[in-house]
C-alpha cells in the first residue's frame, strides 16, 4: 500500500539522543505530555516533542515521489517545526500539483520495539497520512504500516503488514479500524516483538498478528517514517471504494505531530 521515499534530504547520522529526566516541553499542544519514563517491559530509547524551530538532526526530510504512488510529491518546504509541533503540510504548488511533507527517523533503527506518535490530521479527500516502520536495509518488503488512511473525515484507518512469501512472492495482511476521529488528538502505536505485531490507539491494542501469522513478522532493523501524501481520492477509486469524495478538498491540510516516543524491549522472549 505504501512505499518509501526516492530521496531523503538533509540527513545526518547522530546516535539516539538521551531522554531527559524532566520534560523538555512543559506545555503539550495535544493535551497529553510526552513520556519521560520507561513503562513496564520497555526501555525508553528516544523522544522528541519538537520544542524548537527546526527539524533537527534526528530526522531526514523527504524529497521526490514515493515509489508506487503516482499521485504524490514530497517537498522539504512542506515540513515545519514550530510551537511544539511537527507539521506535515499539504497544499498545491504554482503548477497546481499537490505537494506534501514527510520525515524519517532513520538514525533510530532497531530490531523489535515500540513506537508511539501523538498526532491529529485535518479532514481532506486529497491529503493522506501514513505512519510506518521501514527496513534499514531499504530492501522492501518488509514494511509495517501501523496507521494510515486514504483521506476523508479521518474516521477510517488501516494497518498493513507487508512481507515476502517463502516462494519469493510479495504479500500483505490488512486490518481496518472505523469510528475513531483522527482529526482530533490521538496516539498511534505499534509493539513489534519476535513473531508478534500489535497495533495500538491511545494505548489500547485494536489489532494484532495471530499465531498462524507469526512467520510473516519482520526480524531485521527498521526505522520510523511519518508521511503525508496526496491523491487520496484517486487511490480510493483505484482500490474500488465507492464513496469518494467524502468531505471535499480544502486548499490546505495538515498532519500535526505533538511528540514521538521510541522504546526498546527490556528483554526478548
Amino acid at each position: 500500500m505504501l512505499s518509501v521515499l526516492l530521496v531523503v534530504a538533509g540527513c545526518s547520522s547522530p546516535s539516539p539522543r538521551a531522554v531527559p529526566a524532566e520534560p523538555g516541553w512543559s506545555r503539550s499542544p495535544s493535551g497529553l505530555s510526552m513520556p519521560t519514563e520507561s513503562p513496564q517491559d520497555w526501555d525508553l530509547l528516544f523522544t522528541d516533542d519538537f520544542d524548537r524551530d527546526e527539524v533537527g538532526g534526528d530526522w531526514g526530510v523527504y524529497s521526490g515521489s514515493p515509489g508506487g504512488d503516482p499521485y504524490s510529491h514530497w517537498d522539504p518546504d512542506q515540513v515545519r517545526v514550530a510551537d511544539g509541533l511537527l507539521t506535515l503540510h499539504g497544499s498545491q504548488d504554482d503548477d497546481e500539483q499537490w505537494v506534501t511533507g514527510g520525515v524519517s527517523n532513520w538514525p533510530v533503527s532497531q530490531t523489535y520495539g515500540k513506537w508511539e506518535v501523538r498526532f491529529r490530521a485535518d479532514p481532506s479527500d486529497e491529503v493522506t497520512f501514513h505512519f510506518l516502520l521501514w527496513p534499514k536495509s531499504d530492501q522492501w518488503p518488509p514494511e509495517i504500516d501501523f496507521l494510515e488512511d486514504f483521506g476523508g473525515d479521518r474516521t477510517e484507518v488501516s494497518s498493513f503488514l507487508h512481507y515476502r512469501e517463502s516462494d519469493g512472492d510479495r504479500n500483505r495482511k490488512q486490518w481496518q479500524l472505523s469510528g475513531t476521529d483522527f482529526s482530533q488528538w490521538h496516539t498511534a502505536g505499534v509493539e513489534w516483538m519476535p513473531g508478534s505485531v500489535k497495533f495500538l490507539v491511545d494505548g489500547e491494542v485494536w489489532a494484532e498478528t495471530t499465531e498462524q501469522q507469526a512467520g510473516i513478522v519482520p526480524d531485521e532493523p527498521m526505522w520510523l517514517g511519518l508521511q503525508a501524501q496526496s491523491g487520496g481520492c484517486q487511490r480510493k477509486i483505484d482500490y474500488g471504494y465507492p464513496d469518494c469524495p467524502i468531505v471535499g478538498v480544502p486548499d490546505t491540510a495538515d498532519v500535526q505531530i505533538d511528540w514521538v516516543a521510541v522504546y526498546a524491549p527490556a528483554s526478548l522472549p
